[in-house]
């Protein structure tokens, strides 16, 4: 049987999406990104999803996550990123966070992740 995740790569950003408090200023020691940084590194991210370069998509959320850290979005958008590279326990760890951050986030669903891992 093969996994179906709940959600997908793509990304509809919003400025909602900001967290004053995290974007722009350093988080922990990660690099602090600018409004139009962020901004341009998730479009990336989204276009690397969107050509199947789902190992560039991982590296700039992973970037952007570095940023903003409590985004739900990003964390959902790099699960669905690892699944596409098989990598099931980091998109199950991110389906997690992104879970805990935003219980009622509509993409983040666990179901098929047991087939995947157990």
């Amino acid at each position: 049987c093969c996994i179906r995740p709940v959600y997908s790569c793509s990304f509809s950003f919003q400025l909602s999406i900001f967290r004053s408090r995290t974007l722009g200023a350093r988080c922990s020691d990660g690099p602090s990104l600018s409004k139009v940084e962020f901004i341009e590194k998730v479009r990336q991210s989204n276009q690397a999803c969107e050509k199947g370069d789902f190992t560039g998509a991982i590296r700039l959320y992973s970037e952007v996550l570095e940023a903003d850290s409590q985004n739900c979005i990003l964390y959902s958008n790099r699960s669905a990123a690892y699944i596409k590279v098989h990598e099931y326990d980091k998109a199950l760890s991110d389906a997690v966070k992104a879970r805990l951050l935003n219980p009622k986030w509509p993409k983040v669903g666990l179901t098929g992740f047991d087939l995947a891992i157990g």
